[in-house]
């Protein structure tokens, strides 16, 4: 939001609340403007001057005037009577050069000049306008050979008549075509003139503070046309007629009290190169929601959604619609608040397509027939209510002869059926469709429903079962206070869903199964996981079981993933590398975590209200820690439960982490007990020197049953190489014998021939 000062804003503040009352007010329209939009564009703020005393001022006849650096003439205050003045070209001798801000006069009840002469001698005329004083005013003269202003039809330009000075009050006239030439419309150029019509040069580039307050007789404003690139604070403030509005594109700056006041402006587009809009911009008006633009990067307070109650003070209206994508400059002001003004808006906040599905919606003409309301759109027929009073409704594909293939926002939630049964005809259903269908056991949306709204089962509470058998695009908070919900199943299919905590208000849930693969989700026993199985997205609060351990893969825990869960003591993520917000918060009975030393991120509140676990061990790869991320709880009895008072350390709880790792540091900054030098072995933490010590002698003990084993082995070798030679040798021997045998034989034979 915009910077600004007290000072500046208390004064914005009462400028809101006078911008209707007497001239006077108005009369300081530029020193307040200037105040207001050094709010706007992050300029130093500061009190309009104090009025100058009139002791300080030199009198010569009817006129105060002032000495300029130049040493000549300011006249500062006219107490002539009468209905003509003109201003003399010396005063004293000395040569009048110059107008002041009350030069003729601050009191515009009994200011009685219809006619003022302007001689040549005058080069500069304040930016705060004289002549906004002169309620009665008609015509303004200025002497033919003047070298830097003009009169024409009686109305006061600069020379070149680039600008507009002053177009007198009471000069008369319905309508008035600004000139080519102008180029900027001065502060209360045209103030409370009671044109009724205001025509614009293509060439405008600025429009001054005030330039058209008051005039309550002006229906419409078109500077489409122009290259106007801002409006001055308060520019049309006051117009209460005023109901249609087009802006130019190329317009960055609508300046704070511009269109205060106008309370028949109900609405208003914004161009696509709008930056900023200031304070009290639009408070009074007859806008119930505003579209803002992407381009706007700053909204100053009480700029949308705050009216003048009957006492006089400014107050906010709680239905307020600001329109914006998300982390937009509209999402941010619907909440925004400062404590030292007191200030918090809480107005509703809707994406485009949401406030175009509320338009559609209240848009649509409808018609009753049997239990069935539907309304038949230029493209569609939709079911807009059911009176039906069965316990089991069957919703028709048509009737009277019209296809039905969309649920209309809060279509059920007047029925105490425990299931409704759709057609294969529905499409979509919208937003808040079975909102508070308090009576619903069961939902099977038919593959047909490719969509489903924000909020859709929100207060379901006896849903236990729901399925989703075509899903493609999921809304928020569709889930939100199904405190029954037991199962949901959904076909693979699912592309889209806007919520980064789907199942957080299910605390009865048991399993989720997703079949099929084509979406971005799948499941396993029970869990969900991203497709791809690198993110666990949510864990059933109420799913059967003590312990888990995630699949190989698994690096990221989604937020609330495992929020509240009832049943789980001992977890193990092996290769988890993010934990996100919320994600293990009030899980009971958790007395165990085991992350690995992949571990970089730990989120806000990722372990808040665990008070069963009483320990932690966390690696040095942990460098990323969020607020009361672990060793916290949320503390009941606090007196502030708003403040951080509530947020109290687990008693006993210790934390393991090697010493001066970030783990190390955020508990010791916090006053956690943390012990350094451990190492987990078989799920103890127990002293690294010890491990290494046990180490060592396991060690040596191993290398001697090693030796053992080794020299028995060598042994039980050599013996069996002896064996196996003397086997060699013994086969060596016969073989030499039996030749030797049959070489007698031989010989034998020759010798009995």
């Amino acid at each position: 939001m915009f910077e600004r000062k007290k000072t500046a804003a208390f004064i914005a503040g009462l400028l809101v609340c006078a911008c209707t009352a007497a001239p006077a007010m108005n009369a300081f329209a530029d020193e307040t403007a200037e105040t207001t939009q050094a709010t706007v564009s992050e300029e130093t703020a500061t009190e309009p001057e104090e009025t100058v005393k009139d002791d300080t001022y030199i009198k010569s006849g009817d006129f105060l005037y002032s000495m300029t650096h130049d040493g000549t003439v300011c006249i500062e205050d006219c107490q002539a009577t009468g209905t003509v003045i003109s201003i003399p070209e010396k005063l004293d001798g000395i040569a009048v050069t110059e107008l002041g801000s009350k030069a003729f006069g601050s009191d515009p009840v009994n200011n009685t000049f219809t006619e003022i002469s302007l001689p040549a001698s005058i080069n500069y005329i304040s930016d705060n306008n004289p002549f906004v004083y002169c309620t009665m005013l008609k015509k303004i003269n200025v002497a033919a050979d003047s070298k830097d202003f003009c009169s024409e039809d009686g109305i006061l330009y600069t020379k070149n008549k680039d600008m507009l000075i002053c177009y007198p009050s009471r000069k008369g006239g319905t309508s008035f075509t600004v000139p080519d030439s102008v180029k900027e419309l001065g502060t209360s150029a045209l103030y409370d003139t009671g044109l009724e019509e205001v025509k614009f040069p293509s060439g405008l580039e600025k429009i001054g503070a005030f330039s058209f307050g008051d005039l309550i007789k002006m229906t419409s404003l078109d500077l489409s046309g122009t290259k106007v690139t801002e409006i001055r604070p308060y520019a049309f403030s006051g117009c209460s007629t005023l109901s249609d509005v087009k802006l130019p594109e190329g317009l960055t700056l609508i300046g704070g009290g511009s269109f205060s006041g106008c309370k028949l402006l109900k609405n208003i587009a914004f161009p696509s190169t709008l930056v900023g809009i200031g304070q009290y911009a639009f408070v009074d008006t007859g806008l119930t929601a505003a579209v803002i633009p992407d381009s706007v990067s700053e909204i100053g307070y009480c700029a949308f959604g705050y009216y003048t109650s009957a006492s006089g003070n400014i107050v906010a209206d709680d239905s307020f619609t600001l329109v914006g994508n998300l982390n937009s400059a509209a999402q941010k002001y619907a909440v925004d608040s400062d404590s030292e003004y007191d200030y918090k808006n809480s107005f509703i906040f809707l994406t485009p397509e949401e406030y175009q599905q509320e338009q559609d919606y209240l848009n649509v003409k409808r018609i009753k027939s049997g239990d069935f309301e539907y309304g038949v759109t230029d493209t569609e027929t939709v079911l807009t209510c059911c009176y039906s009073s069965e316990d089991v409704i069957n919703v028709p594909a048509e009737i009277d002869g019209k296809k039905i293939t969309k649920i209309y926002p809060s279509c059920f939630s007047a029925t105490q059926a425990s299931e409704i049964i759709l057609p294969d005809t529905i499409e979509e259903i919208r937003e808040m469709s079975f909102y508070n269908c308090q009576s619903l056991k069961k939902i099977t949306l038919p593959a047909s429903v490719k969509t489903i709204g924000d909020n859709a089962f929100d207060s379901c509470t006896s849903l236990e079962y729901a399925e989703f058998c075509g899903a493609e695009k999921i809304g928020s908070m569709v889930f939100h206070e199904c405190s029954a919900l037991k199962t949901f199943k959904a076909a693979g299919t699912i592309q889209e869903w806007n919520d980064d905590e789907p199942f957080f208000f299910c605390p009865a849930l048991e399993e989720i199964d997703i079949t099929g693969n084509d979406g971005i989700y799948i499941s396993e026993n029970g869990v969900m996981y991203s497709k791809d199985k690198t993110s666990l997205v949510a864990y059933p609060a109420a799913k059967s079981g003590s312990s888990f351990k995630a699949p190989s893969g698994v690096k990221v825990i989604c937020q609330s993933a495992f929020a509240n869960n009832k049943n789980l003591e001992n977890i193990k993520l092996p290769d988890v590398e993010t934990v996100s917000t919320y994600a293990f918060e009030a899980c009971e009975k958790l007395s165990h975590i085991e992350f690995s030393d992949k571990l970089i991120s730990l989120g806000p509140d990722a372990l808040y209200d665990c008070k069963a676990l009483k320990s932690l061990r966390l690696p040095a790869s942990l460098t990323d820690i969020g607020p009361c991320a672990f060793g916290y709880y949320h503390d009941e009895s606090a007196e502030d439960q708003e403040s951080s008072a509530s947020d109290a350390l687990i008693d006993g709880f210790t934390l393991y982490a090697p010493e001066n790792s970030q783990a190390y540091d955020y508990a010791k900054s916090a006053g956690i007990n943390v012990v350094t030098g451990t190492t987990m072995v078989l799920g103890k933490n127990m002293s690294s020197s010890f491990v290494y010590t046990m180490a060592g002698i396991l060690g040596a003990a191993l290398l001697a049953v090693i030796g053992i084993f080794t020299g028995k082995a060598v042994k039980k070798g050599k013996a069996e190489k002896a064996a196996a030679e003397r086997k060699a040798k013994s086969a060596e021997l016969r073989r030499q014998r039996s030749e030797e045998t049959a070489a007698d034989e031989t010989k034998e034979d020759d010798n009995i021939e």
